[in-house]
């Protein structure tokens, strides 16, 4: 994982905001992930944007490049409100939307990931832990909340908004990488709730309801996103997604949403992924 100082950063807010005050560009980037995401604090986009700004003249590196990615002035509207999405399939509920982020947002996300990538992990069934299993041979890495930035965050809102999931609800910002010949073989994002592994999670954090994928490259050939069950073998340009429910109407889990990241045969092919659970962890619900 990234190096950072999360572990030994006190995070509460008062803390942070007395730090970052004294000039503390870490604090000051902690705290506008976490007014524009709600954690901790009221969801608070002005906020956000003022801290971003103080973290940058404090000398925060990241913060810094956001601030020029993002330009002087930003229209949250154009950041938080996705084109609108085209149906295709009802059962699974199956949806598309063409051009959901630009691609310079794509590269953002690329650039951001790559020095981390390592072998992606499955979860086993029996200790609900993260393992490396023959059945995914691609590359991946996380970003939980406070390793993002501002650019991640908005995008976060964005999926948000168009889902109707609450971002305190979203899964660390996953971003795969398949090389040729690298694949994701069938499988489920839902959490079996009959077996033991699953049950923790389950309890603690709440159920997988969607899967939201975000293509951020087209120069390759094959990889498509398999669902076996509609006869789906899905092609994406550069900044469009495709998402899910992985649960019913009636809220069981959806058998028919089982899925594949085919191979690519020629070139290398780049996603975000970003699972949404029913409800905040119960660690920030007080639950």
């Amino acid at each position: 994982m990234r190096p950072d100082d999360q572990l030994s950063r006190d995070h509460t807010p008062s803390v942070l905001v007395t730090e970052a005050d004294a000039g503390d560009g870490e604090a000051a980037h902690h705290l506008a992930l976490m007014s524009a995401t709600g954690l901790g604090r009221e969801q608070d986009w002005p906020e956000a944007f003022r801290r971003l700004d103080q973290a940058a003249a404090n000398g925060h590196g990241l913060a810094q490049e956001t601030q020029r990615f993002l330009g002087p002035e930003v229209n949250l509207e154009t950041w938080l409100i996705a084109p609108p999405p085209l149906e295709v399939s009802k059962a699974p509920h199956v949806l598309t939307i063409a051009g959901f982020v630009p691609k310079a947002v794509c590269d953002w996300y690329r650039d951001r990931a790559d020095p981390y990538m390592e072998r992606a992990p499955v979860s086993d069934p029996q200790t609900g832990q993260a393992v490396v299993r023959r059945t995914r041979s691609n590359s991946a890495t996380s970003f939980d909340v406070l390793d993002c930035d501002l650019v991640m965050i908005l995008v976060r809102e964005r999926i948000a908004r168009t889902t109707g999931h609450p971002t305190l609800g979203m899964e660390p910002v996953h971003v795969l990488h398949y090389a040729v010949g690298q694949s994701f073989t069938p499988h489920y994002d839902w959490l079996d709730p009959d077996v033991s592994g699953y049950a923790a999670n389950l309890a603690e954090d709440g159920q997988r309801v969607v899967t939201f994928l975000t293509y951020l490259n087209q120069d390759f050939e094959g990889g498509e996103t398999e669902l076996e069950a509609i006869g789906l073998r899905h092609r994406a340009e550069t900044g469009d997604a495709l998402y899910w429910s992985n649960i019913k109407p009636n809220g069981r889990v959806d058998l028919a949403t089982r899925h594949a990241g085919l191979p690519p045969t020629a070139g290398e092919k780049w996603v975000y992924s970003q699972w949404l659970r029913d409800r905040a962890p119960a660690h920030l619900s007080g639950g």
